[in-house]
């Protein structure tokens, strides 16, 4: 069946075929005009071989009204009056469906094949007069298959997006109806029977949460002991509407969430807002611990002009974000701003602040911090460990003067840890790197070399650029590798599927490496080293805060490979790094 796409008005006649209606209502008119206020755009996608769910634009309808009320609520809340985003709807107040059949069966749509079905509904909205580079949408899939009792989730639930455009990926079923939140009764799954209620928690929570990731917003949890309950962007989609069951706290959404959404143009209702480009720069930093809190203060430049700060406190023993405490501060005019962070345990920690700019947009700052066995952090680091994420940013989006100017000041603070100085000298290598090397150039007295400063017959990575001695720029995240906590100057950036191959020519005896995810990502991978085609090693699954050591026997080699794999569960997340690869004769 063509991929067409239609605006269901939900009147057709009982039995009316599903293709008569995309016949019909093939060449309605739904461009959007300039000036018109921007909507959440409703998508329904139906693969070829599934029939759209009972009564779905009924309870569709009555879970975008509830996910709307926990926003609106929560915005009020947090000191922004009743704002909320606005969902397509018809004249007659009826919300707007476009419709999607899929191309494929419902099998050929897995977990990790969210780009596959929004190429789908790009091409439908494209044909509809809408560019779905310039929408946010909120995409129900038929895409939960139910196996004797048992709910499995086939199809892609994420989320996505900015200030401009987004997707949340979210499943529809028949049971998906937020006025049985409150329903005891059996009938329901998720990773086990359940009520109808809690199924519903899980489902209707889960597209409110992953609304949030496509308007923007990251993982923060709630600080402990909150009354209100979860934040939804935290835990918040598990515990969605459980207090209508009296089974606990509910969700709510925390200030550090509520803060961006201020001038979000499906907030605000302006089109206009978000074009510019965003940029901010601290001018000052300053941290005092006192009473078992942390005390950040500082002063910030930004264009277009700041109004708010959200932080995220994530403890990086924990490896993904939803433990990042999330914490919101205004900027005054003059551009100061000011957190104070408790709950603080033993390790390392990540400060990561997002600048909400005037125009909706964002801008990203980061650095580290250690926490010791005493819960006190290590203040003399904390300024020099920003000058250096300072300077990190700076290269990353191309500034090297700027970069030069942070690190000279670094390097020369007396109170520089001898940790700072090695990682202050090689993101200094990392401006002007020396140009890799031949084997055939090396001299016979050469004992030892490091695999990343050799030039490689073919290198290639599963996401970004293949990178020596560095990981690729993440928003406000530092490059330089480390696994486990450990910092490593020599190495290679090798996202998974990633494929290194080296041409040796024989003269070389081991291969030793040490091998891990990069610090803060969650996924999971093997590594693998081959000789001339032939298997030599084969890592165990590899996860986040894992490292394996391996020396492999080369002898005779004359094509080595060093290749990663995404250990069968997609590749999201999977920041593989050989940590200080070398040759030895």
């Amino acid at each position: 069946m063509k991929n067409d796409p239609v605006v269901d008005d939900r009147r057709r006649p009982a039995g009316q075929t599903f293709l008569s209606v995309l016949v019909a209502l093939a060449g309605f008119a739904v461009a959007a005009r300039a000036g018109d206020p921007p909507v959440l755009r409703i998508a329904y996608f139906i693969p070829r071989d599934r029939q759209p769910c009972a009564d779905y634009t009924n309870r569709l309808d009555a879970v975008v009204r509830d996910v709307q009320e926990l926003y609106r609520t929560g915005m009020e809340a947090n000191g922004h009056g009743p704002l909320c985003f606005t969902p397509d709807r018809t004249a007659d107040g009826r919300l707007r469906f476009f419709v999607v059949r899929g191309k494929q069966p419902m099998r050929e749509y897995g977990r990790n094949d969210a780009g596959k079905v929004r190429q789908e509904v790009k091409e439908a909205f494209s044909q509809a007069g809408l560019d779905l580079e310039r929408e946010t949408v909120l995409l129900f899939q038929v895409l939960l298959e139910w196996q004797g009792g048992k709910a499995v989730e086939v199809g892609p639930y994420c989320g996505s997006g900015d200030q401009r455009h987004g997707t949340a990926w979210v499943y529809d079923d028949e049971r998906l109806d937020p006025r049985r939140l409150a329903d005891l009764s059996p009938g329901g799954y998720y990773h086990g029977p359940c009520s109808i209620g809690k199924f519903n928690t899980h489902y209707v929570g889960g597209v409110a949460h992953e609304l949030g990731h496509a308007l923007g917003l990251p993982h923060d949890r709630e600080a402990r002991n909150d009354p209100r309950g979860s934040s939804l962007m935290g835990g918040g989609n598990h515990t969605y509407g459980r207090d209508r069951r009296n089974e606990g706290k509910g969700t709510f959404l925390s200030a550090a969430s509520a803060l961006p959404l201020v001038r979000h143009p499906l907030f605000t209702g302006r089109a206009e807002a978000g074009g510019a480009a965003c940029s901010s720069t601290l001018l000052d930093l300053s941290a005092e611990f006192q009473g078992g809190a942390l005390s950040v203060a500082g002063r910030l430049q930004a264009q277009p002009a700041a109004y708010g700060v959200a932080a995220f406190n994530d403890s990086e023993q924990i490896p993904d974000d939803y433990d990042a405490l999330g914490l919101a501060s205004g900027v005054d005019s003059k551009g100061r701003f000011r957190f104070a962070i408790t709950e603080l345990s033993q390790g390392r920690w990540a400060l990561r602040l997002r600048v909400c700019h005037a125009n909706g947009g964002s801008s990203w700052l980061a650095f580290d911090y250690a926490v010791d066995s005493q819960n006190r952090p290590d203040l003399s680091a904390f300024r020099a460990r920003w000058q250096l994420n300072e300077a990190v940013q700076a290269r990353a989006r191309g500034d090297l003067s700027a970069a030069e100017a942070l690190v000279s000041k670094l390097e020369k603070s007396a109170s520089l840890s001898p940790q700072l100085q090695r990682e202050a000298a090689h993101l200094r290598s990392l401006f002007s790197p020396a140009p890799p090397k031949r084997l055939a150039d090396l001299p016979a007295s050469a004992r030892t070399v490091s695999v990343a400063e050799l030039a490689f017959a073919e290198a290639r990575t599963g996401w970004g650029a293949p990178l020596r001695n560095e990981v690729a720029p993440e928003q406000g995240k530092s490059c330089l590798i480390e696994i486990e906590g450990q910092f490593f100057s020599r190495g290679l950036y090798a996202h998974a599927p990633a494929l290194h191959r080296l041409d040796l020519a024989g003269g070389w005896s081991r291969l030793r490496s040490r091998a891990g995810l990069q610090d803060g990502h969650k996924g999971s991978v093997v590594f693998v080293v081959k000789g001339d085609g032939r298997e030599l090693y084969r890592s165990p699954r590899v996860e986040a805060r894992k490292v394996v050591s391996l020396e492999v026997d080369v002898r005779g080699v004359a094509t080595l490979e060093l290749a990663t794999e995404n250990a069968g569960d997609g590749n999201n997340g999977d920041w593989a790094v050989w940590a200080a690869p070398e040759l030895a004769r």
